[in-house]
Protein backbone atom coordinates (compact mmCIF):
# COMPACT_ATOMS: atom_id res chain seq x y z
CA UNK A 1 0.00 0.00 0.00
CA UNK A 2 1.23 3.59 -1.17
CA UNK A 3 1.01 6.71 0.39
CA UNK A 4 -2.12 7.48 -2.24
CA UNK A 5 -4.95 5.30 -3.75
CA UNK A 6 -5.05 7.32 -6.86
CA UNK A 7 -1.74 6.70 -8.61
CA UNK A 8 -4.18 6.29 -12.42
CA UNK A 9 -4.72 9.84 -11.73
CA UNK A 10 -0.84 10.65 -11.40
CA UNK A 11 -0.09 8.32 -14.14
CA UNK A 12 -2.50 10.12 -16.43
CA UNK A 13 -1.09 13.90 -15.12
CA UNK A 14 2.48 12.99 -15.58
CA UNK A 15 1.47 11.55 -19.83
CA UNK A 16 -0.36 14.99 -20.04
CA UNK A 17 2.97 16.41 -18.83
CA UNK A 18 4.82 14.41 -21.18
CA UNK A 19 2.13 15.34 -23.97
CA UNK A 20 3.15 19.09 -23.14
CA UNK A 21 6.66 18.54 -23.54
CA UNK A 22 6.21 17.48 -27.25
CA UNK A 23 3.35 20.02 -28.01
CA UNK A 24 5.63 22.76 -26.45
CA UNK A 25 8.42 21.82 -29.00
CA UNK A 26 6.52 21.07 -31.98
CA UNK A 27 4.63 24.47 -31.65
CA UNK A 28 6.80 26.67 -29.10
CA UNK A 29 4.04 29.87 -29.27
CA UNK A 30 1.54 27.08 -27.12
CA UNK A 31 4.00 27.65 -24.19
CA UNK A 32 1.96 30.68 -23.58
CA UNK A 33 -1.42 29.78 -24.02
CA UNK A 34 -0.24 26.52 -21.89
CA UNK A 35 1.15 28.64 -18.89
CA UNK A 36 -1.87 30.87 -18.70
CA UNK A 37 -4.50 27.96 -18.94
CA UNK A 38 -1.96 26.72 -16.19
CA UNK A 39 -2.17 29.28 -13.70
CA UNK A 40 -5.93 30.09 -14.25
CA UNK A 41 -6.61 26.88 -13.04
CA UNK A 42 -4.55 27.15 -10.29
CA UNK A 43 -6.17 30.67 -9.30
CA UNK A 44 -9.77 29.01 -9.30
CA UNK A 45 -8.24 25.47 -7.73
CA UNK A 46 -7.17 27.39 -4.72
CA UNK A 47 -10.14 29.43 -4.67
CA UNK A 48 -12.67 26.79 -4.74
CA UNK A 49 -10.86 24.27 -2.24
CA UNK A 50 -11.52 24.59 1.61
CA UNK A 51 -7.74 23.31 2.52
CA UNK A 52 -6.05 26.43 1.25
CA UNK A 53 -3.16 25.84 2.51
CA UNK A 54 -2.85 22.65 0.74
CA UNK A 55 -4.14 23.92 -2.04
CA UNK A 56 -1.85 27.13 -2.23
CA UNK A 57 0.85 24.66 -1.34
CA UNK A 58 0.42 22.43 -4.79
CA UNK A 59 -0.12 25.53 -6.70
CA UNK A 60 3.07 27.50 -5.52
CA UNK A 61 5.03 23.79 -6.67
CA UNK A 62 3.92 24.28 -10.07
CA UNK A 63 4.39 27.41 -10.64
CA UNK A 64 7.60 27.08 -8.87
CA UNK A 65 9.21 24.16 -10.76
CA UNK A 66 8.07 25.37 -14.17
CA UNK A 67 9.34 28.69 -14.15
CA UNK A 68 12.37 27.20 -16.21
CA UNK A 69 10.16 25.59 -18.32
CA UNK A 70 8.34 28.36 -19.72
CA UNK A 71 11.32 30.58 -19.33
CA UNK A 72 13.42 28.30 -21.79
CA UNK A 73 10.15 28.43 -24.05
CA UNK A 74 8.85 31.98 -24.36
CA UNK A 75 6.05 31.29 -22.19
CA UNK A 76 6.16 33.86 -19.78
CA UNK A 77 3.88 37.28 -20.31
CA UNK A 78 6.96 38.77 -18.55
CA UNK A 79 10.38 37.58 -17.46
CA UNK A 80 9.64 37.05 -13.66
CA UNK A 81 6.31 36.48 -14.29
CA UNK A 82 6.07 33.06 -11.62
CA UNK A 83 7.76 35.00 -8.93
CA UNK A 84 5.01 37.02 -8.66
CA UNK A 85 2.37 34.58 -9.27
CA UNK A 86 4.05 32.70 -5.71
CA UNK A 87 3.21 36.07 -3.84
CA UNK A 88 -0.17 36.12 -5.64
CA UNK A 89 -1.44 32.69 -4.20
CA UNK A 90 0.01 33.25 -1.25
CA UNK A 91 -1.56 37.07 -0.78
CA UNK A 92 -5.26 35.23 -1.58
CA UNK A 93 -4.08 33.13 1.10
CA UNK A 94 -3.77 36.02 3.47
CA UNK A 95 -7.17 36.80 2.76
CA UNK A 96 -8.70 34.05 3.79
CA UNK A 97 -6.21 33.48 6.83
CA UNK A 98 -4.53 36.29 7.74
CA UNK A 99 -5.15 36.18 11.12
CA UNK A 100 -3.34 32.95 11.75
CA UNK A 101 0.08 33.85 10.43
CA UNK A 102 2.41 33.99 12.96
CA UNK A 103 6.04 34.78 10.80
CA UNK A 104 5.83 38.37 11.88
CA UNK A 105 9.67 37.90 11.73
CA UNK A 106 9.88 37.92 7.99
CA UNK A 107 8.42 41.28 7.72
CA UNK A 108 11.22 42.71 9.03
CA UNK A 109 13.26 40.77 6.23
CA UNK A 110 11.51 42.55 3.70
CA UNK A 111 11.62 46.08 5.13
CA UNK A 112 15.50 45.58 5.45
CA UNK A 113 15.69 44.82 1.93
CA UNK A 114 13.08 47.45 0.80
CA UNK A 115 14.63 49.87 2.65
CA UNK A 116 18.04 49.80 0.49
CA UNK A 117 16.11 51.12 -2.25
CA UNK A 118 15.81 54.36 -0.18
CA UNK A 119 19.20 54.93 0.05
CA UNK A 120 20.64 53.82 -4.08
CA UNK A 121 21.44 56.77 -6.16
CA UNK A 122 19.89 55.80 -9.54
CA UNK A 123 21.55 57.65 -12.84
CA UNK A 124 18.81 58.67 -15.30
CA UNK A 125 20.25 56.18 -17.62
CA UNK A 126 19.27 53.51 -15.06
CA UNK A 127 16.23 50.98 -15.75
CA UNK A 128 15.13 51.43 -11.88
CA UNK A 129 12.02 49.47 -12.10
CA UNK A 130 14.00 46.37 -13.84
CA UNK A 131 16.86 46.66 -11.73
CA UNK A 132 14.78 46.35 -8.44
CA UNK A 133 12.19 43.75 -9.95
CA UNK A 134 15.02 41.66 -11.19
CA UNK A 135 17.39 41.71 -7.70
CA UNK A 136 14.41 41.99 -5.25
CA UNK A 137 11.93 40.06 -6.85
CA UNK A 138 13.19 36.88 -5.21
CA UNK A 139 14.05 37.63 -1.80
CA UNK A 140 10.93 39.23 -1.60
CA UNK A 141 9.08 36.69 -2.79
CA UNK A 142 10.74 34.54 -0.39
CA UNK A 143 9.74 36.78 2.59
CA UNK A 144 6.15 36.29 1.52
CA UNK A 145 5.94 32.67 0.97
CA UNK A 146 7.87 32.37 4.12
CA UNK A 147 5.31 34.88 5.89
CA UNK A 148 2.46 32.89 5.10
CA UNK A 149 4.10 29.25 5.13
CA UNK A 150 5.49 29.63 8.83
CA UNK A 151 4.46 27.31 11.05
CA UNK A 152 1.27 26.35 8.92
CA UNK A 153 -0.05 22.45 9.43
CA UNK A 154 0.05 19.89 7.06
CA UNK A 155 0.17 16.30 6.84
CA UNK A 156 2.96 14.20 5.61
CA UNK A 157 1.09 12.37 2.72
CA UNK A 158 -0.02 15.79 1.54
CA UNK A 159 2.94 17.10 1.30
CA UNK A 160 4.67 14.30 -0.87
CA UNK A 161 1.71 14.70 -2.63
CA UNK A 162 2.92 18.64 -3.11
CA UNK A 163 6.21 17.38 -4.20
CA UNK A 164 4.44 15.21 -6.87
CA UNK A 165 2.77 18.43 -8.72
CA UNK A 166 6.20 20.33 -8.46
CA UNK A 167 7.50 17.30 -10.22
CA UNK A 168 5.40 17.64 -13.40
CA UNK A 169 6.60 20.53 -15.12
CA UNK A 170 10.40 18.67 -14.68
CA UNK A 171 8.73 15.97 -16.59
CA UNK A 172 7.90 18.09 -19.51
CA UNK A 173 11.19 20.25 -19.60
CA UNK A 174 13.10 16.81 -19.69
CA UNK A 175 10.93 15.51 -22.93
CA UNK A 176 11.71 18.68 -24.24
CA UNK A 177 15.53 18.47 -23.52
CA UNK A 178 15.49 15.18 -25.63
CA UNK A 179 13.58 16.32 -28.37
CA UNK A 180 16.00 19.60 -28.37
CA UNK A 181 19.22 17.17 -28.63
CA UNK A 182 18.47 14.10 -29.33
CA UNK A 183 22.03 13.30 -29.74
CA UNK A 184 24.14 14.91 -26.53
CA UNK A 185 27.28 13.46 -28.48
CA UNK A 186 27.42 15.72 -31.47
CA UNK A 187 26.96 18.89 -29.59
CA UNK A 188 29.59 18.39 -26.77
CA UNK A 189 33.05 19.32 -27.54
CA UNK A 190 34.01 21.05 -24.34
CA UNK A 191 33.87 21.28 -20.42
CA UNK A 192 31.86 24.20 -20.16
CA UNK A 193 28.48 24.35 -19.24
CA UNK A 194 26.54 23.48 -22.20
CA UNK A 195 23.72 25.75 -23.83
CA UNK A 196 22.97 23.26 -26.08
CA UNK A 197 21.92 20.12 -24.10
CA UNK A 198 20.17 22.53 -21.56
CA UNK A 199 17.45 23.35 -24.19
CA UNK A 200 19.04 26.64 -25.46
CA UNK A 201 18.87 27.34 -22.13
CA UNK A 202 20.86 28.59 -19.20
CA UNK A 203 22.97 25.42 -17.83
CA UNK A 204 22.66 26.77 -14.23
CA UNK A 205 19.05 27.39 -13.71
CA UNK A 206 17.98 23.97 -16.04
CA UNK A 207 20.45 22.16 -13.29
CA UNK A 208 19.18 23.89 -10.47
CA UNK A 209 15.31 22.53 -11.63
CA UNK A 210 16.57 19.47 -12.60
CA UNK A 211 18.70 18.22 -9.18
CA UNK A 212 15.24 19.37 -7.96
CA UNK A 213 13.52 16.84 -9.52
CA UNK A 214 15.95 13.86 -8.51
CA UNK A 215 15.51 15.07 -5.00
CA UNK A 216 11.70 15.07 -5.26
CA UNK A 217 12.04 11.47 -6.88
CA UNK A 218 14.18 10.03 -4.73
CA UNK A 219 12.14 10.94 -1.80
CA UNK A 220 9.63 9.53 -3.21
CA UNK A 221 10.55 6.63 -4.44
CA UNK A 222 11.83 5.85 -0.64
CA UNK A 223 8.36 6.66 1.09
CA UNK A 224 6.41 4.51 -1.98
CA UNK A 225 6.63 0.14 -2.19
CA UNK A 226 7.60 -1.50 -5.87
CA UNK A 227 4.58 -2.70 -6.18
CA UNK A 228 2.71 -0.27 -8.37
CA UNK A 229 2.85 0.88 -12.21
CA UNK A 230 3.86 4.31 -10.68
CA UNK A 231 6.84 3.55 -9.14
CA UNK A 232 8.23 1.92 -11.88
CA UNK A 233 7.14 5.26 -14.00
CA UNK A 234 9.03 7.52 -11.21
CA UNK A 235 12.00 5.01 -11.04
CA UNK A 236 12.68 5.47 -15.33
CA UNK A 237 11.82 9.35 -14.63
CA UNK A 238 14.69 9.51 -12.37
CA UNK A 239 17.12 7.80 -14.75
CA UNK A 240 15.78 10.52 -17.31
CA UNK A 241 16.38 13.28 -15.51
CA UNK A 242 19.45 12.55 -13.89
CA UNK A 243 20.77 11.74 -17.23
CA UNK A 244 19.42 15.30 -18.36
CA UNK A 245 21.10 16.95 -15.33
CA UNK A 246 24.24 15.68 -16.07
CA UNK A 247 25.18 16.79 -19.62
CA UNK A 248 24.02 20.01 -18.99
CA UNK A 249 27.49 20.26 -17.19
CA UNK A 250 26.24 22.51 -14.67
CA UNK A 251 27.51 21.31 -11.48
CA UNK A 252 25.64 22.92 -8.77
CA UNK A 253 22.10 21.83 -9.22
CA UNK A 254 23.33 18.01 -9.70
CA UNK A 255 25.19 17.96 -6.61
CA UNK A 256 22.48 20.17 -4.63
CA UNK A 257 20.01 17.41 -6.04
CA UNK A 258 21.98 14.41 -4.59
CA UNK A 259 22.90 16.11 -0.91
CA UNK A 260 19.63 17.08 -0.47
CA UNK A 261 18.55 13.41 -1.19
CA UNK A 262 20.86 12.05 0.67
CA UNK A 263 20.04 13.66 3.45
CA UNK A 264 16.84 12.57 3.17
CA UNK A 265 17.57 8.79 2.90
CA UNK A 266 20.00 9.12 6.00
CA UNK A 267 17.77 11.37 8.23
CA UNK A 268 14.97 8.80 7.22
CA UNK A 269 16.93 5.70 8.43
CA UNK A 270 17.76 7.63 11.96
CA UNK A 271 14.35 7.84 12.95
CA UNK A 272 12.69 4.51 11.01
CA UNK A 273 11.97 1.21 12.34
CA UNK A 274 13.74 -1.70 11.44
CA UNK A 275 11.88 -3.15 8.58
CA UNK A 276 11.86 0.28 7.04
CA UNK A 277 15.78 0.51 7.30
CA UNK A 278 16.33 -2.69 5.58
CA UNK A 279 14.24 -0.99 3.03
CA UNK A 280 16.19 1.94 2.89
CA UNK A 281 19.37 -0.08 2.77
CA UNK A 282 17.90 -1.58 -0.22
CA UNK A 283 17.10 1.33 -1.88
CA UNK A 284 20.90 3.46 -1.41
CA UNK A 285 21.66 0.00 -3.58
CA UNK A 286 19.69 0.52 -6.20
CA UNK A 287 20.33 4.19 -6.25
CA UNK A 288 24.41 3.50 -6.12
CA UNK A 289 23.94 1.56 -8.96
CA UNK A 290 21.16 3.21 -10.97
CA UNK A 291 23.94 6.15 -10.08
CA UNK A 292 26.53 4.38 -11.79
CA UNK A 293 24.81 3.10 -14.82
CA UNK A 294 23.91 6.76 -15.90
CA UNK A 295 27.31 7.67 -15.08
CA UNK A 296 28.64 5.02 -17.97
CA UNK A 297 26.09 6.13 -19.99
CA UNK A 298 27.03 10.11 -19.78
CA UNK A 299 30.91 9.36 -20.09
CA UNK A 300 30.08 7.40 -23.56
CA UNK A 301 27.79 10.03 -24.67
CA UNK A 302 29.94 12.55 -24.04
CA UNK A 303 32.99 10.96 -25.18
CA UNK A 304 34.40 11.17 -21.13
CA UNK A 305 34.14 15.00 -21.04
CA UNK A 306 31.68 14.98 -18.07
CA UNK A 307 33.93 13.40 -16.18
CA UNK A 308 36.65 16.06 -16.67
CA UNK A 309 33.97 18.58 -15.88
CA UNK A 310 33.18 17.17 -12.57
CA UNK A 311 37.13 16.64 -11.72
CA UNK A 312 37.56 20.23 -12.71
CA UNK A 313 39.66 19.87 -15.87
CA UNK A 314 39.61 21.03 -19.31
CA UNK A 315 38.40 18.88 -22.16
CA UNK A 316 42.05 17.79 -22.62
CA UNK A 317 42.18 17.20 -18.87
CA UNK A 318 44.34 19.91 -17.44
CA UNK A 319 43.25 20.42 -13.87
CA UNK A 320 41.73 24.34 -13.93
CA UNK A 321 43.29 26.41 -11.28
CA UNK A 322 40.03 27.64 -9.92
CA UNK A 323 36.73 25.39 -9.58
CA UNK A 324 34.53 27.77 -8.53
CA UNK A 325 34.80 28.97 -12.38
CA UNK A 326 36.15 32.42 -11.93
CA UNK A 327 33.31 32.96 -9.45
CA UNK A 328 35.13 33.54 -6.59
CA UNK A 329 36.97 36.68 -8.13
CA UNK A 330 33.11 37.89 -8.57
CA UNK A 331 32.09 37.18 -4.82
CA UNK A 332 35.49 39.12 -3.77
CA UNK A 333 34.43 42.43 -5.49
CA UNK A 334 31.32 41.99 -4.14
CA UNK A 335 32.90 41.87 -0.79
CA UNK A 336 35.35 44.66 -1.80
CA UNK A 337 31.78 46.92 -2.37
CA UNK A 338 30.67 45.52 1.03
CA UNK A 339 34.05 46.68 3.02
CA UNK A 340 33.71 50.49 1.13
CA UNK A 341 29.99 50.49 1.73
CA UNK A 342 29.67 48.95 4.76
CA UNK A 343 26.10 50.21 6.25
CA UNK A 344 23.58 50.64 3.30
CA UNK A 345 25.76 48.95 0.81
CA UNK A 346 26.07 50.45 -2.80
CA UNK A 347 22.70 49.88 -3.50
CA UNK A 348 20.05 48.01 -4.93
CA UNK A 349 20.53 46.52 -8.52
CA UNK A 350 23.99 48.44 -8.67
CA UNK A 351 26.11 45.57 -8.09
CA UNK A 352 26.53 45.01 -11.90
CA UNK A 353 27.74 48.45 -12.56
CA UNK A 354 30.09 48.32 -9.71
CA UNK A 355 31.55 45.29 -10.98
CA UNK A 356 32.11 46.39 -14.29
CA UNK A 357 33.67 49.82 -13.24
CA UNK A 358 36.16 48.32 -11.02
CA UNK A 359 37.41 45.15 -13.04
CA UNK A 360 35.88 45.66 -16.85
CA UNK A 361 33.83 42.31 -15.87
CA UNK A 362 30.28 42.30 -16.58
CA UNK A 363 29.51 38.60 -15.36
CA UNK A 364 27.32 38.33 -12.21
CA UNK A 365 28.45 35.64 -9.15
CA UNK A 366 25.13 34.14 -8.96
CA UNK A 367 25.56 33.86 -5.22
CA UNK A 368 22.75 35.60 -2.96
CA UNK A 369 24.94 36.23 0.47
CA UNK A 370 27.48 38.35 -1.39
CA UNK A 371 24.99 40.05 -3.48
CA UNK A 372 23.32 40.81 -0.10
CA UNK A 373 26.34 41.56 1.07
CA UNK A 374 27.55 44.63 -1.96
CA UNK A 375 23.71 45.96 -2.33
CA UNK A 376 22.22 46.01 1.26
CA UNK A 377 25.50 45.77 3.92
CA UNK A 378 24.76 45.51 7.43
CA UNK A 379 21.05 45.60 6.95
CA UNK A 380 21.79 42.71 4.37
CA UNK A 381 23.14 40.50 7.18
CA UNK A 382 20.69 41.60 9.61
CA UNK A 383 18.55 40.10 6.44
CA UNK A 384 20.39 37.27 5.63
CA UNK A 385 20.34 36.29 9.38
CA UNK A 386 17.06 36.56 9.57
CA UNK A 387 16.13 33.68 6.85
CA UNK A 388 18.91 31.73 7.77
CA UNK A 389 17.97 31.24 11.35
CA UNK A 390 14.20 31.31 11.65
CA UNK A 391 14.24 28.15 10.11
CA UNK A 392 16.73 26.47 12.76
CA UNK A 393 15.28 28.22 15.64
CA UNK A 394 11.73 26.78 14.51
CA UNK A 395 13.34 23.00 14.07
CA UNK A 396 14.48 22.94 17.56
CA UNK A 397 11.07 23.61 18.40
CA UNK A 398 9.38 21.23 16.33
CA UNK A 399 11.20 18.18 14.81
CA UNK A 400 8.29 16.73 12.24
CA UNK A 401 9.58 17.40 9.34
CA UNK A 402 11.26 14.69 8.14
CA UNK A 403 12.02 16.97 5.06
CA UNK A 404 13.35 19.91 6.61
CA UNK A 405 17.37 19.62 6.24
CA UNK A 406 16.54 18.18 2.57
CA UNK A 407 14.65 21.15 1.91
CA UNK A 408 16.97 24.29 3.52
CA UNK A 409 20.05 22.84 2.06
CA UNK A 410 17.92 22.54 -1.57
CA UNK A 411 17.53 26.54 -0.47
CA UNK A 412 20.95 27.18 1.09
CA UNK A 413 22.95 25.58 -1.54
CA UNK A 414 20.47 26.67 -4.32
CA UNK A 415 21.35 30.63 -3.50
CA UNK A 416 25.37 29.96 -3.44
CA UNK A 417 25.36 28.73 -7.04
CA UNK A 418 22.08 29.99 -8.57
CA UNK A 419 21.31 33.02 -6.95
CA UNK A 420 17.40 34.07 -6.60
CA UNK A 421 17.15 34.23 -10.66
CA UNK A 422 14.43 31.99 -10.60
CA UNK A 423 11.43 31.17 -8.41
CA UNK A 424 12.08 27.94 -6.64
CA UNK A 425 14.40 28.85 -4.03
CA UNK A 426 12.13 30.95 -2.47
CA UNK A 427 8.93 28.05 -2.59
CA UNK A 428 11.56 25.35 -1.18
CA UNK A 429 12.51 27.69 1.53
CA UNK A 430 8.76 28.35 2.29
CA UNK A 431 8.59 24.03 3.15
CA UNK A 432 11.23 24.34 5.95
CA UNK A 433 9.00 26.25 7.80
CA UNK A 434 6.14 23.61 7.29
CA UNK A 435 4.72 21.96 10.90
CA UNK A 436 4.28 18.02 9.53
CA UNK A 437 2.03 16.30 11.16
CA UNK A 438 0.86 12.44 10.83
CA UNK A 439 -2.68 12.48 12.62
CA UNK A 440 -4.25 11.61 8.99
CA UNK A 441 -6.32 8.96 7.80
CA UNK A 442 -2.65 7.41 6.69
CA UNK A 443 -1.38 7.66 9.93
CA UNK A 444 -0.83 3.82 10.14
CA UNK A 445 0.77 4.01 7.21
CA UNK A 446 3.33 6.82 8.37
CA UNK A 447 3.69 5.31 11.81
CA UNK A 448 4.81 1.89 9.66
CA UNK A 449 7.45 3.47 8.00
CA UNK A 450 8.51 6.09 10.51
CA UNK A 451 9.08 6.28 14.18
CA UNK A 452 6.52 9.17 15.64
CA UNK A 453 9.17 10.39 18.02
CA UNK A 454 11.43 13.11 15.66
CA UNK A 455 13.89 14.25 17.78
CA UNK A 456 17.43 14.90 16.26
Amino acid sequence: MSFFKDDNQKIKLILLHILIGLVVFLIKPTSVLINLLMIAFFVLFVLKTKDKTYAILISCAYIAMSDVFFRMTKGLVFYELHKYLLIVFVLIGFAFQFNKTRGKIYLLYIGLLLIGIIFTNYDYEDEVRKMIAFNLGGPVSLGIVALYFYKKKIPLSKLVNVLFYGLLPVVSLTVYLFLFTPSVKDVVTGTHSNFTTSGGFGPNQVATVLGAGMFILISRLVLSKPRNLLFFIELFLLILVTYRGLVTFSRGGIITGIIAGLFFILFTYNKAKLSMRVKLIKAMFVFVFLGVVIWGYALVTTSGLIENRYANKNAIGQEKKDISTGRSTLIQTELEAFLEHPFVGIGVGKNKQYRYENTGIEAASHNEISRLLAEHGTLGIIAFFIIFFTPLIFRLENKNNIYFYSFFLLWFLTINHSSMRIAFPSFIYGLALLDVTYETKNKKVAKSQIQSKHSS
